[in-house]
């Protein structure tokens, strides 16, 4: 958007036809004229092609699923409950690890590419803005990775399994819909997974 189209469309902003709705879609916000972002309310969307493993991740998520296979085995002793228990605690804090490494990392590299005149708030909203993405996008390869390992078990142990899934997918969703209201996301896995240990080795 060339300056006369920017200054064509900010009159358009402050003086909007009636019953009228604008919508302004860009990738590059920070180069429209600040008299315009003022204008407007802003909305971020995740962008596919933007994708981005974060260090750890994936042995993370390995080591979910191997507990979650000792869980459907079965804990036959008190020792057994009690690593299940501190594994719990384990994956929580090393989720939260990696989420703050991932969040700095992605950061880092966008802060390059704002202009030098955004203002500190702005950066504030941004920096927040890429943290809750990345954990959206977290919270979602986890209940992938559920049901990627409740699939090949369904023939097997088809009611207990079903329900476990069921039962863990909603307390996912319950979790993520929680994070939404400010929930820290360490307290958000942990309140899952401590479910999901009852989930998984109820018969």
């Amino acid at each position: 958007m060339h300056v006369a189209a920017a200054n064509i469309f900010l009159k358009t902003l402050e003086e909007p036809p009636g019953d009228t709705t604008l919508l302004l879609l860009t990738t590059r916000p920070y180069a429209l004229l600040p008299t315009i972002r003022s204008r407007c309310l802003t909305f971020r969307f995740p962008v596919s092609g933007t994708a981005y493993a974060p260090d750890g991740w994936a042995a993370w998520l390995a080591d979910y699923t191997a507990w979650l296979a000792r869980l459907a085995e079965g804990i036959a002793d008190k020792r057994a409950a009690a690593d299940s228990l501190m594994a719990v605690y384990g994956l929580t804090s090393r989720f939260g690890a990696i989420l703050e490494f991932a969040t700095q990392e992605v950061w880092k590299k966008q802060k390059t590419e704002l202009p030098p005149d955004i203002k500190e708030d702005e950066e504030v909203a941004i920096e927040t803005g890429i943290a809750n993405d990345l954990r959206l996008r977290l919270f979602v390869e986890i209940e992938q990775a559920t049901r990627a390992f409740a699939l090949p078990r369904l023939n097997a142990n088809a009611p207990a399994t079903t329900r476990a899934l069921t039962d863990s997918i909603k307390k996912l969703e319950h979790a993520t819909g929680l994070l939404r209201l400010n929930l820290n996301e360490s307290a958000a896995l942990e309140n899952f997974m401590l479910a999901s240990l009852r989930y998984w080795t109820r018969r």
